[in-house]
């Protein structure tokens, strides 16, 4: 018995054409392949990247924040007025509390999963504001006596951070303390104002 092997040919192109036609199509795929891979892997870096800079802002965020909460009560307050210089009367100068920026740094600092240390910086600082009426008809507005009372205006600055990064936070936040009137004036600028 005699077998005949025969090269099946398309009968649209001749046969010297069609040898080599596979190796370029699989080139072809190939580097079609490898730029999505490329692409790909490079999409997932920018992912990483805004991951990372989405969290170390969420961390310099809550730093100001609890900074600003550390001195945020009426006696660290009315403290600041007490050590507001007798010379300058009015327009003061914003007063950081002595020791506590290198505390908070210390404080904040982290170490993160791969165990590498995150050094966070940050600081705190008071500024009287001056002196706002308090509502009319209050029993601590009427005029019994010589003692008036006022609202002594305080603007709380808190600022942190992240060492090696862009990350930074720079919070503002007012608000006041009933004490006895004394007329000093500030020179508080409200912020976008």
């Amino acid at each position: 018995m005699t077998v005949i092997y025969r090269k099946i040919v398309n009968p649209g192109l001749p046969a010297a054409r069609q040898d080599g036609m596979a190796l370029a199509v699989s080139l072809v795929l190939l580097v079609a392949m490898t730029i999505v891979g490329i692409a790909t892997m490079s999409g997932t870096r920018l992912n990483e990247q805004i991951t990372s800079n989405t969290q170390q802002k969420a961390i310099s965020f809550e730093a100001a924040e609890s900074s600003i909460n550390t001195v945020w009560n009426v006696t660290a307050l009315l403290n600041t007025i007490k050590e507001l210089p007798a010379g300058v009367y009015n327009d003061p100068e914003p007063v950081v509390p002595a020791g506590l920026s290198a505390q908070l740094s210390a404080d904040f600092d982290q170490v993160n999963a791969r165990g590498v240390s995150v050094d966070i910086t940050a600081d705190v600082s008071i500024q009287f504001c001056g002196e706002t009426s308090l509502p009319t008809g209050s029993s601590l507005s009427a005029d019994e006596s010589k003692l008036q009372m006022a609202g002594a205006l305080f603007d709380v600055n808190g600022v942190a951070e992240i060492a090696g990064s862009k990350a930074r936070s720079d919070h503002l936040q007012r608000g006041y303390v009933i004490r006895p009137k004394t007329g000093r004036t500030g020179s508080c600028v409200t912020p976008g104002v």
